[in-house]
């Protein structure tokens, strides 16, 4: 496959998972609270519920308003920073999230998403680091592995990007996007051997996915 058409397919691809993880990055409610290094964190119910709504303008609302209470509240800074990454205002994201693990707010949850705000601010050194932390917290999370290599490929540091989605795979064999990415870095390689291998392993976890079969198709006919 032409390495033109790849950054197409490597667009196309991250941009929907970048979509679905927006969904699950949101972690412990305010309401329900975390221990996180002896500390016990909770928050204002009614942020909790905007948030679920996804009513982000509202939450970001109530968790300021809470915070000019609890001014030092780490998951209350969190959330308030997730509420501002999902309106697209990154920098504020960070901030807060900063100001939460300068707290001692440390869970691997706030670590992931500051990895993909700095990533959206196109800080990629920075995203690299965060997401090392992560994997510092929680190293068999697949996922942690797996945005670390994106941040790698970003940084055209396509071996460790390998290692990293190596890495995924083996703590989640069914992680397909993981595998969708190992066969864009094979057939950039010239190895389409090992990128059809992949492909077919993904059709196995998902006969449906549409995208790994084109793929497949377009490296049998090369």
């Amino acid at each position: 496959m032409h390495r033109y058409h790849l950054r197409i397919l490597r667009f196309i691809c991250l941009s929907g998972i970048a979509l679905c993880l927006a969904v699950v990055g949101w972690g412990a409610g305010c309401s329900k609270g975390v221990i996180d290094r002896g500390k016990r964190w909770t928050c204002y119910r009614d942020a909790d519920d905007a948030m679920l709504r996804q009513d982000h303008e509202t939450g970001i609302l109530l968790h300021q308003q809470f915070l000019e209470k609890e001014p030092e509240n780490g998951l209350a800074l969190y959330h308030l920073g997730y509420a501002y990454g999902q309106t697209g205002d990154h920098l504020k994201e960070v901030l807060y999230y900063e100001k939460a693990i300068a707290l001692g707010f440390k869970k691997n949850r706030i670590f992931f998403n500051l990895g993909m705000a700095y990533g959206e601010l196109n800080q990629i050194e920075k995203s690299i680091g965060t997401f090392r932390m992560a994997l510092d917290v929680n190293p068999d999370n697949a996922d942690n592995h797996f945005w670390l290599a994106m941040a790698y490929q970003k940084n055209f540091a396509d071996k460790l990007a390998e290692k990293e989605l190596l890495k995924a795979v083996k703590i989640d064999p069914e992680h397909v996007n993981a595998r969708l990415y190992l066969s864009m870095l094979y057939a950039d390689r010239g190895d389409l051997q090992k990128a059809a291998e992949q492909l077919r392993k993904i059709l196995e976890i998902d006969p449906d996915h549409g995208m790994a079969r084109e793929f497949l198709e377009s490296i049998e006919t090369e």
